[in-house]
Order: structure tokens, then C-alpha cells, then sequence
């Protein structure tokens, strides 16, 4: 009599990534001229960022900043047919 073993089904599962719908987007700042000590503190408010920026470059002549964004992503799978799985943030506890 033959011995049956399990087979194992090896197929794809396509996922999606995302910034997380309750979270924000997050935005610090540095001046790279040379010697200049001017830094943005982490904010949300990404216009002010900007405006900051430019406010920086319009009272120094210093035109160029390394930014840092950072969000939380989420990473959902995606089912044929289905609505994608519901953010695990959201579950009531």
C-alpha cells in the first residue's frame, strides 16, 4: 500500500502598501550650506515645512535642505474577489 504525504500549494498572494489611513505624514529638515546650523523640528504641517524652508532661503541665500519624511505604512493583502483586510488599528479591543 502507498504512503499519501501532504502537498503544500505554493501560489502568490498579491499585497498593497500604503500610508496608514489614521496615520500622518511627518517632515524634519537641515540646511546643507557648508557651516549653517539652521534645522526644521518634526512636523505634520507639511506647508509650513515649506514655507519654512523658503523662508530660510530667503533670509540666508541658502538654497538646498536634506528633508526626512516618515509615515506609517500598511500593508494589506489582497483577495480575489474580497475587499481587502481590514486595518488591524481599527479592530475594537
Amino acid at each position: 500500500m502507498a504512503v499519501r504525504t501532504p502537498r503544500a500549494v505554493i501560489r502568490p498572494v498579491k499585497h498593497s502598501i500604503g500610508t496608514h489611513p489614521r496615520g500622518e505624514i511627518t517632515v524634519s529638515a537641515l540646511c546643507l550650506d557648508g557651516a549653517c546650523l539652521w534645522t526644521l523640528a518634526t512636523t505634520s504641517d507639511l506647508k509650513a515645512a515649506d514655507l519654512a524652508m523658503m523662508t530660510h532661503t530667503g533670509l540666508s541665500g541658502h538654497p538646498t535642505f536634506a528633508r526626512t519624511f516618515e509615515d506609517v505604512a500598511l500593508v494589506r493583502r489582497l483577495k480575489l474577489h474580497a475587499r481587502p483586510d481590514p486595518c488591524p488599528l481599527d479592530r475594537k479591543q
